[in-house]
């Protein structure tokens, strides 16, 4: 199926509920079609490379509007038909419905940040560190990203750590790690390693495959995080660089992680490979 075929099949979909909330079509390019209207502008863009098909919003009608990425699908044209486009149509459909139908402003201050576990009981094995505990001590650590937890809560009722991460934090270590000073990084990866260490089996997930994983083997990158890393965390993680440097169908399940279900745990397609590595670490 021709891309532009499906944004045709798309566009055709989305009549309706463009109807309902006011926006129409604004432009289209070779990969991209855009919509907007009062409420904002949103527009659906294809990635060749990477077979994916991105929903991206702003909630003002601007040139200088602010997108964020909300969604990512895979959309395969050499094997997707219009079946498949009318699909991706009906989940924009829904999150249109939901971020504008009857959108209320957020009043961050009355979001509570995540609570971290005591560091006092996290090292006498008392209780490990949990999702909760690493958004904590990463806005600690970079109280600008505080927002940014509050609107992951705020947007999903309880804080989604692979969300958050892939749209927001992983950018974050990324920078510090390819052009943060030394003691940037010294801080970074001192508290990945500590949550990590005493962490429960999806904070290490977390960390070694949604954040640290991105650096996808990059020489200069790896160069930097192995004069840091723990000997406990530096294997997984050199594992995990490996595996995602080289399989694309790993990077593509990555980008296109299952859909949002409320209060209910996905467990990381990594969890057995990072739990036997650590066993391995341990004899």
């Amino acid at each position: 199926m021709e891309i532009n075929e499906a944004f045709k099949i798309i566009e055709k979909n989305l009549g309706d509920i463009n109807k309902e909330l006011g926006f129409s079509k604004t432009s289209q390019e070779d990969n991209c079609i855009v919509f907007s209207g009062e409420k904002g502008i949103y527009k659906v863009t294809y990635d060749p490379s990477s077979s994916i098909m991105a929903f991206e919003c702003a909630y003002e009608n601007s040139e200088d509007a602010e997108f964020k990425t909300l969604s990512r699908s895979l959309f395969d044209t050499e094997s997707y038909n219009e079946r498949d486009a009318k699909s991706l149509a009906n989940e924009i459909s829904d999150e249109l419905t939901s971020l504008f139908k009857a959108r209320k402003k957020v009043d961050l201050d009355k979001v509570k940040m995540p609570k971290a576990v005591s560091r006092t009981k996290a090292k006498s094995g008392a209780i490990s560190y949990d999702t909760d505990s690493l958004a904590n001590r990463f806005a600690a650590l970079y109280p600008e990203m505080k927002d940014a937890v509050k609107e992951n809560i705020a947007k999903y009722g309880e804080f989604l750590p692979e969300t958050f991460f892939m749209e927001v934090g992983t950018p974050k270590v990324l920078d510090i790690i390819a052009n943060g000073t030394e003691t940037e990084q010294k801080k970074l990866f001192k508290m990945l390693n500590e949550v990590y260490e005493d962490g429960i089996n999806e904070v290490q997930d977390i960390i070694g495959v949604t954040i640290l994983g991105e650096m996808r083997n990059d020489p200069k990158l790896m160069a930097v995080a192995d004069k840091y890393m723990s000997d406990y965390m530096s294997g997984p993680v050199h594992e995990i660089n490996k595996l995602m440097s080289k399989n694309k169908k790993i990077n593509k399940l990555l980008k296109n992680p299952p859909p949002y279900k409320p209060k209910k745990k996905k467990t990381n397609f990594m969890q057995n490979a990072l739990q036997a590595q650590n066993q391995n670490m341990n004899r």
